[in-house]
């Protein structure tokens, strides 16, 4: 059962990393500099893909070492 929660937690923290690339490779936001989506949203959504990416990562050794 321990190895199935670090298996999950290491994909949670891959999916992290791709939330947080989204807004600036596949799922472009719009290119003028003035309009939300660009100021705020794309920033937004890359800080919280790096918090659950670090999240889940410390939550990966935490699992690994009590394993």
């Amino acid at each position: 059962m321990k190895n199935i929660n670090i298996i999950l937690s290491s994909i949670t923290a891959l999916l992290g990393l791709l939330v947080g690339i989204a807004p600036y490779t596949f799922a472009k936001v719009c290119k003028m500099a003035t309009m939300h989506c660009h100021k705020v949203t794309a920033p937004t959504v890359l800080v919280f893909g790096i918090v659950i990416f670090v999240i889940s990562v410390i939550q990966t050794i935490i699992l690994w070492k009590k394993r």
